[in-house]
């Protein structure tokens, strides 16, 4: 995948490939995501995504192939080391037995501080104005798991904040959320100024939010580039087998374009 705006890779894979129990899940991803882009990562269910996003948070380790952190192999750095770059927030939020918001977000002090560490008075002003950044300040003291969804996905944008990754990646953190709070999250997460990896259901988000696409189908990669190189008629034919109308963006600028895709219905919706 190529950069306009940045020729740094950030994060490479190379010939990666992932079986369980025998059945391969990913088969010979290669793939280069560079600094300071927002990444979308789009494919049917079952296509491998959030296998394939696990294995570059290092959930699971892949059967075969390299995953490279600015030319590092990310096994070869520590869990710490790696959390010190790497943030993730994902689809379902984690349980928090009882913590408050604040607390919730104080967890992103965590790969920089020594075990139960104290926070000292400049950790709380990380925190204070994370919580800021993602409007959350008024629930600052109130229980993580009494906000709403949207509520709970900004409170672990915060976390990530105070984590200070370079790069953040998110599985499918818009999937629950009304429509409202879908684009606000992502819209937040853009504003941070780090590279954004995340993968998406709403394909017309995904081009409206991210700079580059990857298109993942049984396990492989099909294609890869900006929303206007890889959304098209075909590709969401084949991909996703659903017959589209693909078309400029009617809030696209000069600027900026990017595609929108109108779905066909009931007996036109399969050629």
């Amino acid at each position: 995948m190529r950069s306009r705006d940045s020729a740094t890779p950030l994060l490479t894979v190379d010939k990666l490939s992932w079986d369980i129990n025998g059945h391969r899940i990913l088969n010979n991803i290669n793939l280069t995501i560079f600094s300071k882009r927002s990444v979308g990562l789009i494919g049917p269910n079952g296509a491998g995504k959030s296998s394939l996003l696990r294995c570059l948070y290092r959930f699971n380790q892949p059967t075969q192939g390299a995953i490279k952190y600015q030319n590092q192999n990310i096994w070869q750095l520590s869990a710490k080391e790696y959390a010190k770059r790497v943030a993730v927030v994902l689809q379902e939020t984690p349980a928090q037995f009882n913590l408050t918001v604040f607390d919730v977000v104080a967890l992103g002090l965590t790969p920089h501080k020594a075990l139960f560490s104290i926070s000292n008075q400049n950790d709380r002003s990380r925190i204070a104005l994370a919580l800021k950044k993602v409007d959350l300040t008024n629930q600052a003291t109130q229980r993580f798991d009494s906000l709403s969804g949207g509520e709970k996905q900004r409170a672990l944008i915060a976390r990530a904040i105070v984590q200070q990754p370079q790069l953040l990646i998110m599985d499918e953190p818009t999937s629950h959320l009304d429509v409202k709070y879908q684009i606000q999250i992502m819209a937040l997460a853009k504003s941070l100024g780090v590279t954004v990896l995340a993968s998406f259901h709403d394909l017309n988000l995904a081009s409206a939010m991210c700079d580059d696409l990857i298109v993942l189908n049984n396990g492989e990669i099909q294609c890869t580039g900006t929303p206007n190189d890889v959304l098209n008629e075909s590709m969401l034919s084949n991909v996703f087998g659903v017959r589209t109308k693909v078309s400029t963006h009617p809030h696209s600028s000069k600027s900026h374009t990017f595609p929108h895709i109108t779905y066909f219905y009931g007996n036109n919706a399969h050629e």
